[in-house]
């Protein structure tokens, strides 16, 4: 195989696996960036440029599944490859660290990804300026970032800002431009969203989250598995409301978008169950909170090491349900099992 049909045939992968992960099929998706990946390490070599491209491209399906863990070592060979061979400067390089950040961010390491996203968003505007959407992209992830960690104000501003610069270059309504290019605009929304959640300015999240909604409605369907995430904020700005069963029923919503596309054992699925037994629980009905967790801890157990603080948060969760419901020795053996005794 000449050098230039090994390049269509990578490219021809690659293109396979987006198309595939935006009609929900990731089984597919994750096939072709793995063909993709095999032919650019065999034929083109383990640092050639086409070689980082399949293994970001692996990166983000994994991350897609809500298999973070299993996304973090392709991410960050792809962004050790491509600082030694282009330089720690380059946009692409910065495209890859934002990569990496939102899989940092994803598993919980905030000063990992904080340190990434402000490199990637300083070059980004270097290279292509403040208002650019690439570097908007780049701005609202690191948003995402200040809102988990409290800083909405400058949360708030970095989103706003995103929001305009990908709204004037990517308009929703326009069919010419690629959806993945056009679904920014509902992820920023939703990050808006997020932050005036923590705000507790709940009516003008759920607006947003509305907004977002029609929009992802327009472009990819009810059960898509972008839907998951906007589902599972309506569910906690209702939670955050005290309307509980209004909020199970959105998680139980979302989870139901999760399973059908992407199977049950990753790391969404067991934050949406911990979610929705959280809102059984605050209802009263603590049984059916404690069957949800068992299913929860039982996917942890799979999906996480022992120590990960998401397992040991949900199993901590389960064994007070079950101290509330006067089964103490099985709260017990919860707790023992997740310190691995």
């Amino acid at each position: 195989m000449s050098a230039a049909d090994t390049a269509q045939s990578i490219e021809a992968h690659q293109q396979a696996s987006f198309r595939a992960m935006e009609r929900n099929d990731f089984v597919s998706a994750e096939a072709e960036a793995q063909r993709a990946l095999e032919t650019a390490e065999r034929v083109l070599g383990p640092e050639h440029s086409r070689t980082v491209e399949s293994l970001s491209l692996l990166a983000i399906v994994y991350r897609g599944k809500g298999r973070n863990e299993e996304a973090k070592p392709f991410a960050e060979r792809a962004l050790a490859i491509s600082e030694k061979t282009i330089g720690p400067e380059h946009l692409e390089t910065a495209a890859l660290m934002s990569i990496m950040a939102s899989i940092y961010l994803n598993t919980g390491d905030v000063a990992k990804a904080e340190s990434l996203l402000r490199r990637s968003v300083s070059i980004k505007e270097k290279g292509f300026g403040p208002n650019h959407p690439f570097a908007a992209i780049s701005s609202s992830t690191l948003a995402d970032l200040l809102t988990a960690k409290g800083e909405y104000v400058e949360a708030e501003r970095l989103n706003k800002r995103a929001l305009v610069a990908v709204e004037k270059a990517w308009p929703a309504d326009d069919p010419s431009i690629p959806v993945g290019l056009r679904a920014n605009i509902p992820i920023i929304m939703e990050g808006l969203a997020q932050v005036h959640l923590g705000q507790l300015r709940l009516e003008e999240a759920e607006k947003l989250v509305a907004r977002a909604f029609s929009l992802r409605m327009s472009m990819v369907g009810a059960d898509h598995v972008s839907m998951v995430g906007n589902r599972k904020i309506l569910g906690d700005i209702y939670r955050a409301w005290g309307r509980n069963a209004e909020a199970e029923n959105y998680y139980r919503e979302a989870l139901r978008i999760m399973e059908k596309a992407i199977g049950s054992e990753n790391e969404v699925v067991s934050n949406l169950l911990s979610a929705i037994a959280d809102s059984c629980e605050m209802q009263g009905k603590y049984d059916v909170a404690a069957q949800i967790y068992t299913r929860c801890v039982a996917i942890d157990e799979k999906i996480f090491p022992l120590g990960h603080p998401v397992r040991t948060e949900h199993s901590k969760r389960y064994a007070n349900i079950l101290k509330v419901t006067g089964r103490a020795k099985e709260a017990n053996q919860v707790q023992q099992r997740s310190q691995g005794k």
